[in-house]
């Protein structure tokens, strides 16, 4: 797996929350499936800096893969976007920026069809040290837990715990993405497994003003910062599904005829996505909607709980 390394840079007023969209697709193939990505950008360890990594398909003898991308930002209730970029990989400008996940033998960290990643920290066992170099991999519930499915490395330095990139799910049932393995190795030897599992969060709108609905979720320290676009239960296939809105050139129009999908929906209307980890472990999330204004256009508004901080669930 190759990792593309993208910066912002926060102005005079920083953002509340800064996101990455991607469309990957292959130079040169007009037919050719794309991938899309939403990531936060996180803060990185220079002040008014923040980066994200997109996962990307390791590109086959002589073949280019092009990266188009832009920023979204939200600040005191407003959401702007960035013009688009684009970048090919390899390419001269991408080189700086590339960073590989050695892996060994044939790959295993794709996910199912139709799902993508979340960023995860590497969950350490009893006694088990942060740093130094780690192998991993993911496997089946079937299989037999064996070192050789650890087939990725990554070295954590002194530490602390490295965060990686893990599949959604490795296969899908009924829409719901099934439980899989999480298996890893580090300097002492010792292969350990952590059951990764899913919970389907919701989130209610009685009063039917919210277009769109979005999760910002991850572990307590906020380490591993992963966003979901949630859709609404019910919802009919088709354009002005979720999963297209940061990829609409036209934004406005978009946000219109979701609104206009959406009011032929029931009240309350109830909208839903997963959040993923280790078994038993603990996510920490808080949502984001945009609404119709009384006025006309669209207001971003963040949600917390009536005590104050984030909601939690145990997976």
């Amino acid at each position: 797996m190759l990792l593309l390394r993208r910066e912002y840079r926060d102005g005079a007023e920083p953002p509340e929350i800064v996101l990455l969209h991607a469309e990957v697709t292959v130079r040169g193939v007009p037919a050719g499936p794309s991938r899309r990505f939403t990531r936060a950008v996180v803060p990185s360890g220079t002040p008014g800096q923040r980066v994200a990594h997109l996962p990307l398909p390791e590109p086959r003898e002589g073949e280019r893969i092009l990266v188009r991308y832009r920023f979204s930002t939200v600040l005191a209730g407003e959401e702007r976007f960035s013009p688009w970029y684009e970048m090919d990989v390899p390419s001269d400008d991408a080189i700086a920026d590339l960073y590989r996940v050695p892996e060994e033998g044939t790959s295993n960290l794709p996910p199912a069809p139709g799902r993508g990643h979340f960023r995860l920290v590497l969950p350490l066992g009893e006694g088990e040290r942060a740093s130094g170099a780690f192998r991993f991999g993911f496997g089946a519930m079937r299989k037999k837990p064996s070192p050789s499915l650890c087939r990725a490395a990554i070295d954590a330095g002194y530490g602390p715990a490295p965060v990686i990139e893990a599949p959604e799910a490795l296969s899908v049932l009924k829409n719901r993405p099934m439980p899989y393995f999480l298996y890893h190795v580090s300097a002492d030897g010792k292969l350990r497994a952590d059951k990764i599992a899913c919970a389907r969060i919701p989130f209610a709108d009685p009063d039917g003003i919210v277009v769109s609905a979005r999760m910002v979720w991850g572990d307590s320290a906020w380490r591993a910062t992963n966003f979901s676009l949630m859709e609404a239960k019910g919802w009919a296939s088709g354009s002005g599904e979720a999963a297209s809105e940061f990829f609409a050139e036209d934004r406005a129009a978009f946000l219109e005829a979701r609104e206009a999908a959406l009011s032929l929906l029931p009240l309350p209307r109830v909208f839903e996505a997963f959040v993923f980890g280790p078994s038993g472990s603990g996510v920490e999330y808080c949502f984001q909607t945009v609404e119709r204004r009384p006025d006309g256009g669209f207001a971003v508004r963040w949600w917390n709980r009536e005590s104050g901080g984030n909601w939690f669930v145990t997976l």
